[in-house]
């Protein structure tokens, strides 16, 4: 008996220990894409800035702001 919950408890923790790395590795990944789309906000502003277009500009400007504040 002792064993079987000893078992039982050395899965759940297996389990959590992986559940823990996923998260991290979930993290890390949600953290670069928020720094890839900052990234090509700024390659569509630099486009609207060569087209002239202040709104353009604006919205990128905005965007850009956001995804750094990620």
């Amino acid at each position: 008996v002792y064993r079987l919950h000893w078992l039982r408890a050395r899965a759940q923790r297996d389990r959590w220990a992986e559940e823990l790395e996923n998260t991290e590795h979930e993290m890390t990944r949600t953290v670069l894409f928020f720094i890839h789309q900052a990234a090509v906000w700024k390659k569509y502003r630099a486009v609207a800035e060569q087209n002239q277009s202040g709104g353009e500009v604006a919205y990128c400007e905005q965007q850009i702001h956001m995804w750094n504040e990620l």
